[in-house]
């Protein structure tokens, strides 16, 4: 069971997609913890939340649509001979290493700036 919800969690691209908004939500929350910003608590407090939010509600959104080239389309309703565009390993790694590295790079501008 468990290695058939993998398969299937990797055929949906629900993993790609957690995977890519775990990156931008930790990029933002990055952002705004810069002290040259002077983002109150509260602010950041709220934004966690609404990036949980979001991380639930897109998860479930990718298992149960798929983005085709006529728009979204529930997942049941597509044939499994019907190809649908997706980007390649490559250009996907490139877009989760890149945002990796500009939070990263937040971290450590807002460590000098202490």
């Amino acid at each position: 069971m468990p290695s058939n919800l993998f398969t299937e969690l990797k055929r949906r691209n629900v993993l790609k997609v957690a995977l890519t908004y775990t990156v931008i939500a930790w990029l933002l929350i990055q952002l705004a913890l810069i002290r040259a910003l002077e983002v109150p608590g509260w602010a950041i407090k709220t934004l966690v939340v609404l990036l949980i939010i979001g991380f639930i509600t897109i998860v479930f959104i990718s298992w149960f649509f798929e983005a085709t080239p006529e728009g979204m389309k529930r997942t049941a309703d597509i044939s499994t001979t019907e190809v649908l565009p997706t980007w390649s390993r490559k250009k996907f790694t490139i877009f989760i290493v890149t945002t990796a590295l500009l939070a990263a790079g937040l971290l450590i501008f807002e460590l000098l700036q202490r």
